[in-house]
């Protein structure tokens, strides 16, 4: 276990995977989740010859547990510190829901130009109901408080996992504490990124599970006719949930793997 702390104080646990020297792949999980829902994705990105990072956001897994920081702006400076603790350029993003999100924060405060390419799983660049956007199928703000209220209830997965997996996970994953990560939810519920997406130059990678419980899955399809890399593509996991990279593993490192070979970004 290794531990780097933040210009405010917090320290964050990280893992490294693989030789430095190659190109560096960094997972970043959703809210409330852990490093170690990527255990599947650790073993076949370097297989493939990449430089894994995984981490835990503040106030997740074995990440210190804070009250201050809890915005998506913060969990991106974090991520831009993290980086710049490793010495690691031009990275590939992937991100799972709030993960994606921490990358587009990114993005608007550091810009995409020291990035390769962004994968984003199941995650809308906003919640919001808005015109013009996916039919009006978002929430308004009066609806917010209820959804923050229902979500560590809601079971975001639709495929069952292997019993291998879930056993990996039961040992892993530490007890979120939902009441303390309230503020970070509302806050990263409430943004709308639409404009990034419009303004992003590198390849990205949107990814949808077509039965996700907390999005439409026509996001990703629509996020995609924001961005205008003509590399960027859209994928749908069919009968997948919210987490297709635990639901349906082999799939998503495919997928995955594929878009980024097809970039052709592999070894420094």
């Amino acid at each position: 276990m290794s531990f780097f702390k933040t210009n405010d104080g917090v320290s964050l646990n990280y893992h490294v995977y693989g030789d430095s020297n190659n190109q560096a792949v960094i997972l970043i999980e959703g809210y409330s989740s852990s490093e170690v829902t990527w255990i599947l994705q650790i073993q076949s990105f370097i297989k493939e010859g990449f430089y894994v990072v995984t981490y835990d956001h503040r106030l997740h897994g074995k990440s210190e547990k804070v009250d201050f920081g809890l915005s998506i702006q913060r969990l991106a400076l974090d991520l831009k510190e993290l980086l710049d603790y490793l010495d690691i350029e031009k990275p590939i993003f992937i991100g799972h829901s709030m993960g994606s999100t921490t990358i587009l924060a990114f993005e608007q405060m550091f810009t995409d130009g020291d990035l390769l390419a962004v994968i984003s799983e199941d995650q809308s660049p906003t919640f919001l109901k808005t015109e013009g956007w996916l039919g009006g199928s978002g929430k308004v703000l009066a609806e917010l408080s209820q959804f923050m209220d229902d979500f560590p209830k809601t079971h975001l997965t639709k495929k069952p996992l292997d019993p291998k997996l879930k056993r990996v996970l039961g040992k892993g994953m530490l007890p979120f504490d939902f009441n303390a990560g309230r503020p970070l939810l509302r806050n990263v519920i409430t943004q709308d990124w639409r404009s990034v997406l419009k303004y992003e130059t590198v390849p990205h990678l949107f990814l949808a599970g077509s039965e996700s419980p907390v999005f439409p899955p026509e996001h990703a399809a629509a996020a995609l006719a924001l961005n205008k890399n003509k590399k960027s593509e859209a994928y749908m996991f069919e009968g997948c949930g919210h987490i297709p990279h635990l639901e349906s593993p082999e799939e998503f490192d495919t997928v995955v793997i594929r878009f980024i070979n097809k970039l052709g970004y592999r070894k420094k």
